[in-house]
């Protein structure tokens, strides 16, 4: 090397060594809680919507980064987001200028509430037209946003419902809103990951959520997805589509190994059947206005099983002797057909846990389950709702209106071996206080369903048989 230049690699080693150390001394001796008015006002700026920084702020290196403590996010005075522990990582250069480019954002610990009025709007878009139609917003972006050991509440004044995750975790890249100024949702894109220890919403438990997510034009994909939900593992995908004035939500899941037990105890039972089966469901719910969800709701839901046992009595035994007794109800058995969620609204009038606990004693088997129903505009019909004992074979039809809570003319037949009627019941009215042919029951709150249906009617189907079902569930061979 020349004595030109070993002098420029030393002149140009000393000035990098000299910008280091200047960097490293500024760093040192600059206050940035001093620049805190600004920082909030530039972030807001960016996001439309109010930060406020309660805590103390630091400098870390090696990335570069700024951190702080007790965040609020807020809109028209009401708390979005509050956290514990703010990490973001920015670019020097733009912040020796005085502007502030985040490049990553971690939130420790975030509270995030997140509510929809009764008008569709959320609290956290902005509140006001732009003086300038069609002008847009700022853009705002992260290479990264990580969220951890987090809680969130959402709550619909449009339908009075709640949902709370507790202790979920988020880690998306590549985060963009191109629009500030309006919707968010609509202008938001991102991909990452999700998990969630618990959602709880009215009596529904959900344990364990995880799945990949992404958000594309206002459209929120969660595919696969994972979840423990009665007991059991349960697979599928939801999409939320935010992209047009009505939101639509699409939810798809399956389970392979439910367990019944813990199935019925989410509708308030316990040990009534026990065993093995598989839950299936693809349903639709579109917002409009502020109608009910529930008026809204398409799809299918079904459960099936087989060999399951009935752990209060020998169903069997009860139904053979059914015409001599006059003492057993069908509608009883018919209970049995109307399960999971669909239960939890429409058995909601009596005790189910109280189901068959009077002193029948002994235990059955069903060898074969369907609970099948096709949901259009909220009320689910019976599909194939049937199951056979070793000797006996029970079918459901009818209609639940789960937005009125109402049954429609719902039918519960014990059948003969070609699928007709032998003796039917008849249920029909609110879920609270239902009629079994022709008999007002407004007592099922207190006492159970079996003591309450005592003095129903029952018939004989007379004339020309007509085949009331012939579904999967077959006449079981004698």
């Amino acid at each position: 090397m020349n004595l030109k230049k070993k002098k420029a690699f030393f002149v140009l080693g000393g000035a990098a060594a000299a910008l280091v150390l200047a960097v490293v001394v500024l760093a040192l001796t600059f206050d940035i809680n001093s620049y805190r008015p600004r920082i909030e006002a530039a972030v807001s700026g960016a996001i439309g919507l109010d930060v406020r920084i309660n805590g103390k702020m630091g400098i870390s290196f090696f990335p570069f980064g700024i951190s702080a403590k007790d965040i609020h996010v807020a809109n028209k005075g009401g708390d979005i987001l509050s956290l514990e522990n703010l990490k973001i990582g920015v670019e020097l250069r733009p912040l020796l200028k005085k502007q502030l480019k985040v490049t990553n954002c971690e939130l420790v610990k975030p509270a995030v509430t997140i509510v929809k009025d009764a008008k569709g709007k959320y609290n956290f878009e902005g509140t006001e037209k732009k003086s300038t139609e069609g002008r847009p917003g700022a853009a705002f972006s992260l290479n990264e946003l990580k969220l951890s050991k987090g809680i969130l509440v959402y709550l619909d004044e449009m339908t009075g419902g709640k949902t709370e995750l507790k202790d979920f975790n988020l880690a998306i890249k590549d985060v963009l809103v191109v629009d500030t100024s309006g919707e968010i949702i609509k202008n938001l894109s991102f991909t990452g990951n999700l998990d969630c220890k618990e959602v709880r919403a009215k009596d529904l438990r959900i344990d364990n959520i995880k799945s990949p997510i992404k958000a594309e034009k206002g459209i929120i994909y969660l595919s696969p997805l994972s979840m423990d939900l009665f007991g059991t593992k349960v697979d599928g995908d939801v999409t939320a589509d935010e992209s047009e004035a009505d939101a639509a939500y699409k939810i798809n899941l399956n389970a392979s190994k439910l367990d019944f037990e813990k199935l019925e105890e989410s509708f308030g039972t316990k040990k009534v059947i026990g065993g093995k089966g598989n839950l299936a469901a693809s349903l639709t719910i579109k917002e409009k206005g502020s109608r009910n969800l529930m008026s809204s709701m398409d799809g299918t839901f079904s459960i099936r099983g087989d060999n399951l046992i009935i752990n209060t009595m020998d169903l069997d035994k009860v139904l053979s002797s059914f015409e001599a007794s006059q003492k057993f109800n069908l509608v009883d058995v018919g209970a049995f057909l109307i399960g999971g969620p669909l239960g939890s609204v429409a058995l909601k009038g009596y005790r189910y846990g109280d189901l068959y606990n009077q002193t029948r004693g002994g235990r059955g088997i069903i060898t074969k389950f369907s609970s099948h129903w096709k949901i259009k505009a909220g009320v689910a019909d019976a599909a194939d709702c049937a199951l056979a004992t070793h000797h006996n074979r029970v079918a459901l039809k009818g209609k639940l209106d789960l937005v009125s809570e109402r049954y429609d003319n719902v039918i519960v037949a014990l059948l003969d071996d070609k699928g007709c009627a032998k003796f039917k019941q008849v249920i029909s009215g609110p879920f609270d206080s239902p009629k079994v042919s022709g008999v007002s029951v407004v007592e099922t709150i207190a006492r159970p369903i079996v003591s309450l249906f005592s003095t129903a009617k029952r018939f004989l189907q007379g004339g020309k048989c007509e085949v009331f079902y012939n579904g999967a569930v077959q006449q079981p061979k004698r």
